[in-house]
């Protein structure tokens, strides 16, 4: 590990320094009534606009939006005392947290795996761009404010990729007073961890950052003859900061400066039952991340939203040829980059019709060197997204919504460039503040991966989106208890997945195919 993931001491001071719908109606005794009602409506709504959240979702039945959303509040990340992101989301109903052969622990929402999931924090896409996954546990908990987890149909706003559902991971803000919180934690084989959170605001301007180390020798396993015995490569070490800068002109514009480093290096413990067991270990896998941007008015109660992002990751993965790990048989290394920016508009057009917009680019880079010493293969495509939503209140109990979402993928040569066209469409029908019922179909696709097309053993540069349909009906209610639940139909084609040829080689094709239907 480099020596600034050895030197915690001076890390936490630098961190220190960033301190079925019903037919009804149930109209109010009078219309001042109805317009004072309307008014503090309008008022909540505009009190919760921030730049991070692409799309405001509340508790509220009136405020649920078409599809399934589970929300975890910094109060109940409080209580529940997560490590990461994956500790959070286990709660989520519908989803499923699993490990993989890299240390990777991964979503399953549905049954849909995370490689069709979308991972957004404070909105902004974070995945490995040539494999197209994330990891879990690279998100610390302990910055986390908001958990937001979308089930179905989706809003065409969130633009590509979402065919499985999304996850949103909203950041700390500033606090209107001073805060600084240090934590820390000491378990078996030398298991420790060091936290801090802080936050500062001064006039217009405002600073929040939090930062973790976290270190570990690894863990135990149960062994038949020796009893307890660590497990060999299971060790780890990680470095987590981020922090955000805030500048507020005036109550209707916000600018943000958001920065973020994850530097790690762990190993991953070779399978104890198999004949080829893999001895791997990662000395690096970092991820850089920088984005700026905010949200202004428009006039009256229009609001623009705007992001420009960028995401690094440098992975570099030893792989060794005897159990002992003194021979290196490979190194290999990663060097991949997402970069774009946004663009959100909401703008009423009248007293029950808004009209809300989204614009998306993104462009996807890998630079991948398989042995140290060979030459840098480059792959490289671009993303298009364009949403469009209409939002329109028939009464005060029912409520319609459509929305068009167009997909581009500009593909590296020599692969033939993909469209998606995926439409939405929803009923939501509020009888009374406490209860609500939706019903909704949507759309929605996946585009392959870039190591599905572009890998030079197995990569077809010509797949096709994988695409699906989903139907949900769903209630909920907010009386004494929150309850809410969902029944839901989805059918998915043209799932990716590799097919051994005659020769005994392996390549991509668009082969699969799922039902997976639920409540």
């Amino acid at each position: 590990m480099t020596s600034s993931l050895r030197s915690v001491p001076k890390i936490i001071s630098i961190a220190l320094l960033l301190l079925s719908v019903f037919l009804g109606t149930s109209p109010l005794p009078a219309q001042d009534a109805k317009d004072e009602q309307k008014a503090k409506k309008k008022k909540e709504e505009k009190a919760v606009k921030i730049t991070e959240e692409i799309l405001v979702v509340g508790k509220a039945p009136k405020d649920v939006p078409l599809a399934t959303v589970s929300t975890v509040v910094a109060t109940d990340i409080e209580k529940l005392k997560p490590r990461d992101l994956s500790d959070v989301l286990k709660f989520i109903p519908g989803s499923m947290i699993t490990f993989g052969d890299k240390d990777t622990y991964s979503l399953k929402l549905r049954g849909v795996d995370s490689k069709r999931i979308a991972l957004l924090v404070d909105g902004v896409p974070v995945y490995e761009p040539y494999f197209s996954t994330f990891d879990l546990k690279t998100v610390s908990a302990g910055g986390i404010d908001t958990v937001q987890v979308t089930k179905g149909p989706s809003s065409v706003l969130y633009g590509p990729n979402t065919l499985g559902g999304l996850v949103n991971v909203i950041t700390k803000r500033p606090t209107e007073r001073p805060s600084l919180s240090l934590s820390g934690s000491y378990g078996d084989e030398d298991t420790k961890s060091f936290g801090l959170d802080t936050s500062y605001s001064w006039k217009r301007f405002a600073l929040s950052a939090n930062a973790l180390y976290q270190d570990s020798a690894g863990f135990y396993y149960p062994d038949p003859e020796e009893g307890q015995t660590l497990r060999t490569n299971s060790d780890f070490e990680r470095l987590n900061l981020n922090a955000k800068l805030y500048y507020t002109p005036s109550s209707s514009t916000e600018i943000m400066v958001n920065g973020g480093l994850y530097q790690s290096e762990y190993g991953m413990p070779a399978a104890l039952f198999t004949q080829r067991a893999r001895y791997w270990r990662f000395p690096r896998w970092d991820r850089s991340t920088l984005n700026a941007g905010g949200f202004t008015s428009l006039g009256g109660d229009a609001t623009l939203r705007f992001r420009t992002f960028y995401v690094n990751y440098v992975n570099t993965l030893d792989w060794f040829a005897d159990p002992e790990m003194t021979e290196l048989d490979s190194q290999s290394t990663y060097d991949n980059s997402v970069f774009g920016g946004f663009a959100l508009a909401d703008i009423p057009t009248g007293e029950t019709n808004a009209i809300k917009a989204s614009l998306l680019y993104q462009k996807d880079v890998a630079r991948i060197q398989d042995d140290a010493g060979l030459p840098w293969d480059r792959f490289d495509q671009g993303t298009f997204s364009a949403g469009l939503e209409d939002h329109l209140s028939l009464t005060d109990e029912w409520k319609v919504i459509g929305g068009l979402s167009l997909d581009y993928i500009d593909k590296h040569t020599p692969g033939e460039n993909n469209t998606s066209v995926n439409p939405l469409v929803g009923v939501k029908f509020t009888p009374s503040e406490e209860l609500d019922f939706h019903v909704s179909f949507a759309r929605k696709s996946r585009f392959p991966s870039m190591r599905s097309m572009y890998s030079q053993s197995s990569g077809n540069p010509d797949l096709l989106s994988e695409s699906g349909t989903s139907f949900e009906f769903a209630t909920t209610w907010n009386g004494p208890l929150y309850v809410t639940g969902s029944v839901f139909f989805n059918r998915f084609k043209n799932f990716i997945d590799t097919v051994r040829l005659p020769d005994g080689t392996r390549r991509y094709f668009n082969v699969g195919k799922a039902h997976i239907n639920g409540f």
